[in-house]
């Protein structure tokens, strides 16, 4: 299976995905795609939940599944660096994408997304109030 044959099925499994709504948001929002990091990212409300590039297909993770994933030798930790891996992102290289086969690999982009769209938004602290001191000219 070559890169471009998984991003086409890809790309149609995401947009059968259900995105839920947003709280205080009009509609049930939409997947986003487009170029980040020279890799095809795809968003659900402003955040990645898979990509795919050179390093493989990229995905997010609780870190549970993550584990089972590296452990069972279907995926490796993503690093930018080595040594340094990127937080709750797993890597399934290109080269393991026939042995996990297609209907896995779909069902972990389908994983990534439910993780995504569960995540409940991160709450901004309240901004400190700031002082203007008029000028005497």
């Amino acid at each position: 299976m070559t890169a471009l044959d998984l991003q086409a099925q890809l790309e149609s499994a995401i947009q059968q995905l259900p995105v839920p709504a947003a709280e205080g948001a009009r509609g049930p929002g939409r997947i986003d795609a487009r170029p980040m990091f020279g890799m095809q990212a795809f968003l659900v409300r402003g955040k990645v939940f898979a990509a795919l590039g050179a390093a493989g297909l990229l995905l997010k993770l609780p870190h549970e599944r993550r584990q089972a994933l590296i452990d069972a030798g279907t995926a490796g930790p993503f690093s930018v660096q080595p040594g340094a891996s990127f937080g709750e992102w797993v890597a399934v290289p290109s080269g393991r994408w026939d042995a996990t086969g297609t209907d896995a690999l779909l069902a972990l982009v389908s994983e990534s997304f439910d993780y995504v769209t569960s995540a409940s938004p991160k709450a901004r602290p309240p901004r400190e109030q700031r002082h203007f001191r008029k000028r005497m000219y």
